[in-house]
Parts: C-alpha cells; sequence; structure tokens
C-alpha cells in the first residue's frame, strides 16, 4: 500500500508523537463545548502552523461530540500546483507521527469515475499541508478503522466546483460521512483590514449556506478583494475548497454554517502589519436556521438612509458622494440586491435597484438612491428644491426563489419577479397595499411593469419568483 509521508510535521506540528498527541489534546479539552443543536454534516477549519491556527481549529473540532462517522471527505487549498478539479488519490493511506490514516478508495473510485470532475494525482499531495495538518485531530477524536478521501481545488471554474461539490455531498450522504473544509482566510492585509474583510466574508459564508447558494460567496470574496486592491493577497486562500464543500454539505442537507471562533495571526505574533485570517465553524442542518439576509441594527439602517441622502445631495452639487472601500459595519460590505424608493408627500417619486447583488450593500445604497433620483423615466429629475421633502425608503432583497406557480406567493411578504423572455419586472412587497387580489397585482405586474399581457403569470413560459424584503424609510 502506498504511503503518503508526513510534508509538514516538525514545521507545522510536532513530529514527536507524544509531543503531538499532548498538544492537540490540550487544544481540544482548551476548547470543550456543547454540540450546537442540529445535525452536524461538515465543518471549516484553518490550517497554518498549530501555533496560529490550533485552537482555532480546535474550536470546530471540538464541537463534534458524539458525531459518528467512518468516513471524511476532506477538502483542501492546493498550493503546489493548478488544478482542474478536484485532485485525491485513488488508494493507500496519509501518514503522521501519530500512525496512518487509509484512504477510502472505494469512495475515491466513485468520484474519479467522473473526469471531468476529478483527477487522481500523488504529486498535488506530495507536499501539500492543507490536508495533512487536520489528521491529527481526526486522529485523536476518532477511533479505527475511519478512512479518509482527500481532495484538493484551486480552480476558479465556479460551475465545476459547484458539480464537484454536489458529488461529493452525494457520495458522503450516502455513507453518513463527514465533510471538513480546509482553508485560511485573507492574506497579509493589515489587522484593521482583517478584521473587517474576514468577518465580511464569515458572514457572507453563513448566507450563502442558509440561502443555497454558494455562487454568493464567491461573489463576496471578489468585491472584498476588489475593493482593499495591493492590500491583500486574497480574502480567502481556500476559495475553491469553500465553494465546493459548501455545495457538497447543502447536498446532505445543510441549511446553516455556525462560526466557531475567529483569529488572526496578529493576535498570536503581536504582528499586525501583515496578517493572515483564520476561522472556523460547523456546517448544521437546523431546525430553525436564521434568516438568509444581512442583518441590520436601527444604527446600520439609518447610516444607509444617510449615505443614501448624501449621495443624492452629493450629486445635485455637481460631485459623487465619498463611500469607503470597507465599513468597519461588516454587514455594509456584503453584496446585497437593493431597491431605493423615493416619494413625496406620500406620491412615488423615484424607484430603482436590482435583483441580483452587483455590489456591497452600501455601494448599491448610493448608487441606486442617486438612480432613483435622477434615472428614473417616470418622472422628472430631483431638484434642490425637492431634497428638504422627499423620503428616502430602502428595501434590502432576499436572494430569488423560483416558483412552480402563483399559489405559492405569500401576498403582503413576498415580493415578485416575473419573466419570460427578454421581458421582465417585479413588484416590491410594499406594492400588495395596493390591490385587494393576488390576482389583482400579478395581472398588473405583468401589464404595468414586464410588458405582458395581464394573464401571462398564468402561462408555464412564465417563470414567476418571489423575495422578501428587510424595508426601512425616514
Amino acid at each position: 500500500m502506498a504511503i503518503r509521508k508526513p510534508a509538514v510535521a516538525g514545521r507545522f506540528y510536532d513530529a514527536d508523537p507524544d509531543g503531538l498527541r499532548d498538544t492537540v489534546d490540550s487544544f481540544l479539552k482548551d476548547k470543550a463545548a456543547p454540540a450546537p443543536a442540529g445535525e452536524i454534516k461538515g465543518l471549516l477549519v484553518p490550517h497554518a502552523g498549530y501555533a496560529y491556527s490550533g485552537p482555532t481549529a480546535a474550536a470546530a473540532y471540538a464541537l463534534l461530540g458524539g458525531a459518528s462517522f467512518d468516513t471524511v471527505y476532506l477538502l483542501g487549498t492546493g498550493h503546489n500546483m493548478p488544478l482542474d478539479g478536484g485532485a485525491t488519490l485513488p488508494s493507500g493511506a496519509f501518514s503522521t507521527p501519530l500512525g496512518d490514516l487509509e484512504i477510502d478508495a472505494e469512495a475515491a473510485a466513485e468520484l474519479l469515475a467522473d473526469k471531468k470532475l476529478f483527477l487522481a494525482s500523488a504529486r498535488a499531495h506530495e507536499k501539500e499541508h492543507a490536508i495533512e495538518v487536520q489528521l491529527p485531530f481526526l486522529q485523536r477524536l476518532s477511533r479505527p478503522p475511519l478512512k479518509i478521501v482527500p481532495l484538493l481545488f484551486n480552480t476558479d471554474d465556479l460551475d465545476k466546483l459547484l458539480a464537484a461539490g454536489r458529488a461529493i455531498g452525494k457520495a458522503a450522504a450516502r455513507r453518513g460521512a463527514l465533510v471538513c473544509v480546509s482553508s485560511d482566510l485573507s492574506h497579509y492585509p493589515p489587522a484593521s483590514v482583517a478584521l473587517i474583510s474576514d468577518r465580511a466574508a464569515l458572514e457572507a459564508y453563513g448566507m450563502a449556506v442558509r440561502n443555497g447558494d454558494p455562487a454568493y460567496f464567491d461573489t463576496s470574496l471578489r468585491l472584498l478583494e476588489a475593493k482593499t486592491g495591493a492590500e491583500m493577497d486574497t480574502a480567502a486562500c481556500g476559495r475553491a475548497a469553500m465553494i465546493a464543500g459548501a455545495a457538497a454539505c447543502l447536498e446532505m442537507g445543510a441549511n446553516d454554517f455556525r462560526l466557531a471562533e475567529y483569529v488572526h495571526s496578529g493576535m498570536v505574533s503581536g504582528d499586525d502589519s501583515g496578517v493572515v485570517g483564520y476561522g472556523s465553524g460547523l456546517f448544521l442542518r437546523s431546525v430553525n436556521p436564521p434568516a438568509g439576509m444581512i442583518e441590520l441594527d436601527g444604527d446600520a439602517r439609518k447610516g444607509l438612509l444617510n449615505l443614501g441622502r448624501e449621495a443624492v445631495i452629493a450629486r445635485l452639487r455637481g460631485s459623487k458622494a465619498e463611500v469607503p472601500a470597507l465599513f468597519p459595519r461588516h454587514g455594509y460590505n456584503l453584496p446585497s440586491a437593493v431597491f431605493v424608493t423615493l416619494t413625496i408627500g406620500g406620491d412615488l417619486r423615484g424607484c430603482i435597484g436590482t435583483m441580483e447583488p452587483r455590489g456591497s450593500l452600501a455601494d448599491s445604497v448610493a448608487y441606486y438612491a442617486v438612480a432613483a433620483a435622477f434615472e428614473d423615466q417616470r418622472f422628472a429629475p430631483l431638484t434642490p428644491a425637492d431634497i428638504d421633502k422627499v423620503r428616502i425608503e430602502i428595501s434590502a432583497l432576499s436572494p430569488l426563489r423560483k416558483v412552480d406557480s402563483a399559489d405559492a406567493i405569500e401576498p403582503g411578504r413576498h415580493g415578485v419577479y416575473i419573466k419570460r423572455g427578454r421581458l421582465s419586472g417585479t413588484y416590491l412587497p410594499q406594492v400588495w397595499e395596493h390591490f385587494k387580489s393576488k390576482k389583482d397585482f400579478l395581472d398588473s405586474l405583468c401589464s404595468e411593469k414586464a410588458g405582458l399581457s395581464p394573464g401571462a403569470w398564468k402561462e408555464k413560459s412564465t417563470a414567476l419568483y418571489v423575495y422578501t424584503v428587510d424595508s426601512f424609510a425616514e
């Protein structure tokens, strides 16, 4: 049997068996806590040296409690060579100072049968640490004969990552297996930037799982990286593994992700000039998962309304409002579909937005406030005389959910987006108050907003989507 020898023992963790055993056991003891409510499907753990990220990894491992599993699908970052899919090993074992962990050859063969998504590569695993550093934790938590399926990812092909994740999730669900995702977060920004970026990334990860949309997490990372410019190499070094892992856990029935612990390297070393972020948590199937929306308290809402008003005033003055690249309030940094509605004396004065997240919540509020004030072709542009009279309302949208028929639409709660071919339109939930029935609402949506015949919502060729909003106004 081919044995993959340790590549980072003595550097990332103790090469002495007794020392390693004591270290891991100490981490797990220090982080001992009751398992959260819900069925555990997987976990996210960091993969740096134990001195930096070992306790944070243990914070997730310690929550496994009495979870029973014989196989672990380990998804990690491929740091050493480009990979066009998930790279695994068909058989053999991984060795650590604590012994060997056998590869589940049957489970690996099942994945390798799909050559478009998976490949066998001993070279990819030869020097890789992302999976290796997880093994001592699994060895101390489990009883033989635990087996593993090691998988490395680094492709940017989102469709391939989602398909690979779903394939892993289906296989893991049949086996009652556990999925373990190994990834660090931001790389080398100042600590002040890492704290904002990492928290935003982790919140976005939870929202992606709660909404069944790993692509949302990918969007959030790209926005964070675009905003930090030269300050940060990446928002998450294991982006590919995290996306595939989320897709896998969703396929297994997960509907929530709960953060266990977050730190960055500066908290350990004392050097905040250029840090690496580490987060850990659990994928759960919860009875009552949190809503998959950005959580905004009263101060956060007031700040967004002020931001929208300042953007409109700046445009009236011939300038552009300065929106910070990152906000200390990390919810502002998350992608969000937004509509901004303007009224004067209770009458509509402008309303423009987007159904898909195209920017951060803060950027979107500023952009669509200006668009509603000056670009809604149903109204003349706002004037300086209007600014003290206009009232701003912001609607942050949940992700769209396609429904089979109008029966699934809940009056007063759901906004509705309708689409057929190139024609589309939407009414926010607030619009229900203007109609006496669902039929009247949908007929008007078709004819007044989408350019369709009034009864087009009944036809199979018409797609219906629902969403909810977090709406607040001045």
